[in-house]
């Protein structure tokens, strides 16, 4: 599986799974070519549409009812619990967070 590389000169790079990254894309209605660039005057609604799929996961499972024991999902051993969308997009949240404060791009590619 390929890997994209995030770059900004506001913080340390990045480095993703491309499905990871192409969910990511999808919410902030971008889309993930071999490179790009998010500029500076795109980064604003990027982070909107992010951050607000992330609130909307958060709520979702704060408001959905508890499992019984009978309904909980076992993680099988050996295998990693599922990682939430806000643990997913964290670093790329900060990343742009950060460029956009510092009025720069964030670039990513294979």
């Amino acid at each position: 599986m390929a890997v994209v590389k995030f770059r900004s000169k506001a913080s340390a790079e990045i480095v993703m799974l491309q499905s990871h990254a192409e969910r990511l894309f999808s919410i902030m209605g971008l889309e993930l070519a071999t490179q790009g660039v998010i500029p500076t005057d795109a980064l604003a609604g990027a982070l909107a549409r992010l951050s607000a799929a992330v609130l909307e996961e958060k709520m979702a499972q704060q408001s959905a009812p508890p499992l019984s024991e009978d309904e909980e999902v076992a993680v099988p051993k050996g295998m990693a619990a599922p990682v939430s969308l806000q643990q997913r997009a964290y670093p790329l949240l900060r990343m742009m967070q950060a460029a956009q404060q510092n009025q720069v791009d964030v670039h990513w590619g294979f």
